[in-house]
């Protein structure tokens, strides 16, 4: 059986044969050569090329009719950018996503001379095309960059992203810092959601936030890099804005500003990346991802429906999530900002709202002591060692 992921409707197909040639891949469903392209590997491959059972194919819709060129070249295409009205190749794809994050590095000051960027990588897609974005313009910028992944426990999917992380930081040059939540806690984040009677997504995303900060903290960073896509931030906002909770979208914008030595400011490199050419970027690129999502991942979420709308908008309007993200950046000030005031959490001494924060007072209350300080030490530790690991291996002392 061969087994077909399917872009933009990011469907999986099985079809059952053990072999077919690439022409037979697409008629089974339903295309023609000119109205989609098949990729092997994360490349374009011709009609009469033999797909096997076990090859990881996509199939990419690329336009409707025509001649599948690329607008620019025309070689063969692999995407249709509606919203520029073109059809790409794999090259121009590649230049189109790097082309916009630098534009976004530079149009909302995310990243420049002297900033040391630490990037938190999941193993997905979308931190595999921004680590692998922001290392390619590095040196063109002058920023310096160190990678953060955090493995959260959760089975096979988290032992696949550890892995994923790895060799995407190893292609890429880039130490990799790398902390276990079970080795902090005692507990993974299933176990942590369990005991705590709270969902999971809940306490994962609570976790990673003072992970990363810390981490960011400890690491000397001027900037954290997230890898949010322009899916994700419409996704985001269109929520917040549905529940009036103003005071979100005013950090939901291409960057959050630092907070003295409490918390470390955020940027999105791919906030105008649309999640289709994120994708496409790290397949193209040969960049190790996971390709399965977060098996917690809540499939009929509130954001996952408003994913799905949008998108039918976006065909019916191309560039609609671009103008709505663009025009919320420029006007982002004039949301309203958290009105609790801000201390130092009598513990770690990281952003608490309070005198003790989310991270330590979660620790204490599911396991009798907080935490924090156990973690930065742990990051600390782990951080100097690769800081130390990466000098030596280019000659430094």
């Amino acid at each position: 059986m061969i087994v077909v992921k399917l872009l933009p409707e990011n469907k999986t197909i099985e079809i059952s044969k053990d072999e077919a040639r690439a022409s037979e891949v697409l008629a089974e469903l339903g295309y023609s050569s000119e109205e989609a392209v098949v990729l092997l590997n994360g490349k374009p491959v011709p009609e009469d090329h033999k797909i096997r059972r076990g090859d990881h194919v996509v199939v990419v819709r690329v336009l409707s009719g025509g001649s599948a060129r690329c607008g620019k070249c025309g070689a063969i295409a692999v995407t249709y950018s509606r919203y520029a009205r073109m059809y790409l190749c794999e090259r121009h794809l590649v230049e189109l996503v790097e082309g916009k994050v630098r534009r976004a590095l530079k149009r909302y000051r995310m990243a420049g001379e002297g900033d040391r960027v630490l990037v938190a990588i999941s193993g997905g897609k979308d931190s595999s095309a921004v680590l692998w974005a922001l290392s390619r313009l590095s040196r063109e910028l002058g920023f310096s960059l160190i990678g953060f992944h955090i493995d959260l426990g959760i089975g096979e999917y988290s032992k696949k992203s550890l892995d994923a992380s790895r060799l995407l930081a190893r292609k890429a040059g880039v130490p990799l810092v790398i902390v276990s939540v079970r080795e902090v806690t005692g507990m993974t984040v299933p176990e942590l959601a369990s005991k705590s009677r709270r969902p999971v997504c809940s306490v994962c995303g609570l976790v990673k936030r003072y992970l990363i900060n810390a981490a960011a903290l400890e690491a000397g960073a001027t900037v954290v890099a997230l890898g949010h896509n322009a899916d994700d931030m419409v996704a985001y906002n269109l929520k917040s804005f549905m529940s009036q909770d103003l005071e979100a979208i005013s950090k939901l914008g291409p960057k959050t500003p630092s907070i003295g030595d409490l918390a470390v400011g955020r940027i999105r490199p791919l906030y105008e990346v649309y999640e289709k050419e994120a994708y496409l970027y790290s397949l193209l690129n040969g960049l190790p991802f996971i390709h399965e999502e977060c098996p917690m991942l809540d499939q009929d979420s509130l954001e996952h429906n408003i994913k799905k709308y949008v998108n039918m908008l976006e065909e019916k309007k191309p560039g609609t999530k671009i103008t709505m993200l663009r025009t919320l950046a420029k006007r982002i000030k004039e949301y309203p900002t958290p009105q609790a005031p801000l201390g130092k959490c009598k513990h770690c001494g990281l952003i608490a709202s309070g005198d003790e924060c989310s991270f330590c007072r979660l620790t204490r209350k599911l396991l009798g002591e907080p935490l924090g300080p156990k973690a930065r030490e742990i990051i600390r530790s782990r951080m100097q060692q690769t800081l130390v690991e990466a000098r030596q291996a280019i000659g430094q002392p």
